[in-house]
């Protein structure tokens, strides 16, 4: 890896990882969580859109398939940002960040039932283990010591939105090869915001939440360089490195989302996060590595 795709892939680290950071100031704000997903999704959709033109591609090569990408922007996209963003509001940024690195644990599991090349083995399985390990250090100490059940439940959708994750991701392998890449990130993300847009409506009347400037500037964050960048650049780093080295990103976004969270938020650090963070990456990095 050279030095511009170095400075590509921490761009990428820090984009992503400071996504959680920044639902949590949309909060604050005074979002309530699915309009802020919704919000989200429009700038990200723009972008992407606007990207998707610039390199000549049209929605022709998505137009036989929108009825799975709809499904794609329903799971990949409105349920896992909107089990996120809820989960913030009772959780700190940085352990929703050291959960949702659970993804990779989940999608070698399914991909043993949904893919014939992605077969379980001792390795994986040990891995999956230790992850999952992981995972109940940090639900240990509300567990054992009693507290709010908001906060158990807000880590549990997290845990919930990196299964989403993982099945958006083996249903795009799956179903999904052959789409150029901005043209499916364009239509799954154009199909999500139709999906969260009734919702928001029904549930949150969104033109009457009293916003500050903090939550507006938080939301095109998220929506023009959280979604919207972040994807140019991980599509850069594939077609450069390949895409099993750009997914060393999973490592790198939970060490920049949990020191945004301590710098900006002023959150705690326990000695769990770093107990839980160790085994969650040794178990990643124990299924995705090859013999």
């Amino acid at each position: 890896m050279n030095r511009k795709d170095a400075a590509i892939f921490l761009a990428l680290s820090a984009i992503w990882g400071s996504s959680f950071l920044f639902i949590k100031l949309g909060l604050l704000g005074g979002f309530q969580p699915i309009s802020l997903v919704t919000m989200r999704l429009l700038f990200g959709s723009t972008v992407m859109y606007l990207l998707m033109r610039r390199r000549g591609h049209t929605f022709a090569a998505a137009r036989p398939f929108f009825a799975s990408i709809a499904f794609l922007g329903f799971i990949n996209n409105v349920v896992p940002f909107s089990l996120i963003t809820w989960g913030e509001q009772y959780i700190d940024s940085g352990m929703a960040s050291i959960l949702n690195s659970i993804v990779p644990l989940f999608a070698v599991m399914l991909s043993h039932v949904a893919l014939a090349d992605e077969r379980l083995t001792a390795r994986r399985v040990a891995g999956v283990t230790l992850g999952f390990l992981g995972v109940l250090i940090l639900f240990a100490p509300d567990l054992v010591f009693g507290s709010s059940p908001y906060r158990l439940a807000g880590q549990l959708a997290i845990v919930l939105a990196s299964l989403s994750y993982a099945i958006g991701s083996v249903f795009a392998r799956k179903r999904l090869i052959g789409i150029p890449a901005p043209v499916l990130t364009t239509t799954q993300l154009g199909f999500a915001f139709l999906w969260a847009l009734v919702p928001a409506i029904v549930l949150e009347q969104p033109w009457q939440l009293n916003l500050t400037p903090m939550a507006w500037f938080s939301v095109l964050w998220l929506g023009v360089l959280g979604t919207g960048l972040a994807y140019l650049l991980f599509f850069t780093l594939i077609r450069n490195i390949g895409a099993t080295p750009t997914t060393m990103v999973t490592y790198v976004i939970p060490v920049f989302a949990v020191t945004f969270g301590v710098i900006f938020l002023n959150e705690s650090l326990h000695w769990t996060q770093f107990a839980a963070m160790a085994l969650i990456f040794a178990g990643v990095w124990m299924v995705n590595r090859r013999k």
